[in-house]
C-alpha cells in the first residue's frame, strides 16, 4: 500500500496583487518521481519554495508532510554551484562535506569513505571522483551537488532547474539515475524541468503550470496532453 508523503490542498500566493497560483491540488507517495514544468513566469521555483517554506507571504492553503522530518528534506536550488565561494575538493571530498552535520566533529570511518564511493558510482561519477569540483564540467558538479544531499540519506529531494543543456543523452542520464534512486532507495523527488517530452519515460507524475488562467495539469505523466501555446515552456 502506498504512503503518502506531501499533500498540497488548495494553494494560492499572489505575489504584489497578481494571483500567480491558484487552487494547486495535489499528493505525492513515497518513491514517487514529480515533475514540475509549465510556461516561463507561470510559477514553477516560487511554488517550490512555497512548499519547502521559504515563501510564506501571499500563501494560503494547505502544505501537509507525512512521517517525515525536517532533516529528511534537501533541496538544491537553481545556480547550485558558486565555485567562488564553495569549498574547492575533490568531488569525492565535496560528497564526504554532506556528512559533517551526521558526524558531529567524529571523523570519517573506512564506512563513510566507502557510502561516498559507493554514491559517486550511482550518479556515474566513479572516474571523476579524484577530481577538483572546479576542474569538472558544469553537469559534472551538479551530480556531485546531488551526491552531497543524498549521502544524508533524505527521503524528499527537491530540485530546481538543473544546468541547461542540448545534450539530450545527459539529460537522459539524469532522469534515468533519478529514476532509480526513487525506485531502489524508496526517495522521492520533486523536480523542475522544461523537458516534459523527455522526462515523460521516467517521472511519474507531471504538474504542468499554465500561465495566464493559472489553470494546472497534475496526474501521470504519459497522459498529458498539451495545450497549444505559443508561450514558451522553461
Amino acid at each position: 500500500m502506498k504512503e503518502i508523503i506531501l499533500s498540497v490542498k488548495g494553494l494560492n500566493l499572489t505575489v504584489k496583487g497578481k494571483h500567480l497560483l491558484e487552487n494547486i491540488n495535489f499528493s505525492l507517495d513515497k518513491g514517487d518521481y514529480l515533475a514540475i514544468s509549465g510556461i516561463c513566469g507561470a510559477g514553477k521555483s516560487v511554488l517550490m519554495k512555497s512548499l519547502l517554506g521559504l515563501i510564506t507571504s501571499g500563501l494560503s492553503g494547505e502544505i501537509l508532510y507525512h512521517n517525515i522530518k525536517k532533516d529528511e528534506v534537501t533541496y538544491i536550488p537553481q545556480n547550485t554551484l558558486d565555485l567562488r565561494e564553495e569549498f574547492l575538493g575533490t568531488a569525492k571530498e565535496v560528497v564526504a562535506v554532506g556528512l559533517l552535520s551526521r558526524l558531529k566533529g567524529g571523523c570519517m570511518t573506512e564506512e563513510h569513505w566507502q557510502k561516498v564511493d559507493e554514491l559517486l558510482s550511482v550518479l556515474h561519477l566513479s572516474d571523476v571522483k579524484d577530481k577538483k569540483i572546479n576542474k569538472l564540467s558544469q553537469w559534472q558538479q551538479f551530480k556531485v551537488k546531488i551526491a552531497r544531499h543524498l549521502i544524508c540519506d533524505p527521503k524528499l529531494l527537491f530540485i530546481d532547474n538543473p544546468p541547461s543543456t542540448s545534450n539530450t543523452k545527459l539529460k537522459t542520464e539524469l532522469y534515468k539515475i533519478l529514476k532509480n534512486l526513487c525506485n531502489e532507495r524508496n526517495i522521492t523527488i520533486v523536480h523542475i524541468t522544461s523537458e516534459v517530452k523527455g522526462i515523460s519515460s521516467f517521472a511519474d507524475k507531471l504538474l504542468f503550470l499554465n500561465k495566464g488562467d493559472n489553470s494546472f495539469y497534475f496526474g501521470d505523466t504519459k497522459h498529458y496532453m498539451p495545450v497549444k501555446n505559443p508561450e514558451k515552456e522553461c
